[in-house]
């Protein structure tokens, strides 16, 4: 879950920052104080790609900072897949946007956004007044469908996945037995020759390297050898050995001296074993011409062959195995493409099974489903309402099976069944919807879902059954929401409220948590018509809190 979203510089949002707690979060304000800012900062920290136009005038950059609770293992260890660590079951997302530079870190380690995003996704799902879109995608249907069946489904979409997988991998080798009989000829004596000349080369795992080093040293032989030459000369004429002699005789009248003379009878020492140890070196430099040129025509060979490979002897190692193979199918040509035709045709014969098994599972369930959904709709305050959910078959089987989804309604008496994509109401479409999110909440994968004003178009007992549609999910997640309706205020377990004021000339939007009596006085804001929290507004508000706090 979210444990506190910071803002800095965002929009009308000079300073805030908000410990979110688990339940349901609810945000209210006056009509333009900026609710929606405060969205577009979480969706900012999510990945959404930024318009500079976010960051205050009178700032050169703006920052967010979301910070996460994670106790699913499950989603731990997808985030070491995508390298990202959670350490002591805490995640933190920091992005900054300047004038001319865009800064994504999890944890303090840079990331891309498309990483970003892949995170988040995880973790939070935002539902926005114009998101009810989605229910118009059929591609989403039979996503909700799927998410409602759980396990079931998932193992059998695992199966069909599988075979999916291994059709296309089979159907690519099937492309490449497109060879009339001159073409395999000239494809089998082009491998031939690639392979004997890779075989013949018998390139050693870092030989490149260790003779690149001895060709180095051999090319510059001569020189060195000159240079050694010369140091030995000066070394073995040093008149060291007469300045031993003098020291020796000064010391038998003046003892002081034996240090010095110590340390130059080591001196000496170390000179006469340098020499001797320079004489061996010498001979390692006497280079064979003969050698130095097969050395240098073998160092050509390896790197005109690797040039092939991208320089990796891996890769190349590779390559030879891989021709090898192919050089074998084509020798055995017919064979070969009859057990790949037989093996498409059992492997095109389990996926259709698999697809076969994963519809009958949608078709199971789909009752369930849509019984569920009704019940649901009901307590929203559609009567006389009808859902049905279509499944007709695909002509060709896709990732998804061979399925195709589409969702039904008919919302009025008398009204025939059509596809909610010709369900024109954003209204309707944002109750729907939260219905479908109720239905799904136990299955529902990520642990905070975030609405913006999905109470939009409803009011009376309909916003009543609404607040205890989101008190229900919040049961299983951490639900954060901006609303504008007194009755799904009171559900809230936090309550916090998003004000604008003018500041030094500057218009400044903040928000801060309420307290009891807090949340009273805004939900007498939101109940009074004109905004006046009289006597009897206040004991609404204060009786409105109290039902809904019987009611969780």
């Amino acid at each position: 879950m979210i444990e506190n979203l910071s803002v800095r510089n965002f929009a009308l949002i000079k300073e805030a920052h908000i410990d979110f707690t688990n339940g349901l979060n609810v945000l209210t304000g006056e009509t333009g104080s900026g609710k929606s800012i405060l969205l577009g900062s979480l969706n900012l920290a999510l990945g959404m790609r930024a318009n500079k136009d976010v960051i205050r005038d009178d700032n050169d950059e703006t920052s967010v900072t979301m910070s996460f609770d994670i106790l699913d293992k499950e989603i731990q260890e997808y985030f070491k897949s995508l390298d990202v660590n959670v350490e002591e079951n805490k995640l933190v997302i920091y992005r900054k946007i300047s004038r001319d530079k865009n800064i994504v870190k999890i944890n303090d380690e840079p990331c891309t956004l498309l990483k970003l995003r892949l995170v988040t996704e995880k973790l939070i799902d935002v539902y926005g007044q114009h998101d009810g879109e989605d229910l118009r995608k059929n591609s989403m249907h039979i996503e909700f469908l799927d998410t409602f069946i759980g396990d079931e489904v998932v193992n059998a979409k695992k199966e069909l996945s599988k075979y999916y997988n291994e059709l296309k991998v089979i159907n690519e080798k099937l492309s490449s037995f497109n060879l009339d009989e001159r073409m395999r000829l000239r494809e089998i004596d082009l491998l031939k020759y690639e392979i004997d000349e890779l075989t013949n080369a018998n390139i050693k795992d870092g030989e490149e390297e260790e003779l690149s080093d001895k060709y180095k040293i051999a090319s510059g032989a001569k020189n060195i050898l000159q240079n050694l030459s010369v140091a030995v000369d000066l070394l073995q004429n040093s008149e060291l050995s007469r300045a031993l002699r003098e020291i020796k005789e000064a010391c038998r009248i003046d003892k002081s001296l034996e240090e010095v003379y110590s340390s130059l009878v080591d001196a000496d020492s170390i000179i006469s074993d340098s020499i001797k140890e320079l004489d061996k070196k010498m001979d390692l430099y006497d280079v064979d011409e003969k050698e130095f040129k097969n050395m240098g025509d073998r160092l050509d060979q390896i790197r005109s062959i690797l040039a092939k490979y991208n320089n990796s002897i891996d890769l190349a190692n590779k390559e030879l195995k891989s021709k090898s193979e192919r050089l074998e199918v084509l020798k055995n040509y017919d064979v070969e493409k009859k057990n790949a035709e037989t093996e498409y045709k059992k492997c095109e014969e389990n996926l259709n099974n698999a697809a076969t098994k994963l519809s009958e599972i949608r078709n199971k369930h789909k009752l369930a489903f849509e019984n569920k959904i009704i019940d649901e709709l009901r307590d929203l305050g559609f009567i006389d309402i009808k859902f049905n959910i279509t499944i007709n078959k695909k002509p060709e089987v896709t990732k998804d099976g061979i399925d195709d989804v589409v969702f039904y309604v008919s919302l009025n008496t008398g009204e025939k069944l059509k596809p909610l994509s010709e369900i024109a109401s954003g209204g309707e479409l944002s109750r729907i919807m939260l219905s479908i999110k109720t239905v799904l909440s136990d299955n529902y994968g990520t642990e905070t879902l975030v609405f913006d004003e999905i109470d939009a178009g409803i009011s009376g007992i309909t916003a009543s059954k609404v607040a205890t549609k989101l008190n229900k999910i919040a049961k299983n997640h951490q639900v954060i929401l901006i609303t504008h309706l007194p009755q799904i205020a009171a559900m809230a377990d936090s309550h916090y409220v998003i004000e604008k004021n003018v500041n030094e000339g500057r218009t400044i939007t903040s928000i801060k948590e309420l307290d009891e009596d807090g949340m009273i006085n805004e939900i007498g804001r939101l109940i009074s018509s004109s905004g006046e929290l009289t006597e009897n507004v206040v004991a609404n508000a204060r009786e409105l809190k109290e039902n809904a706090l019987k009611e969780k």
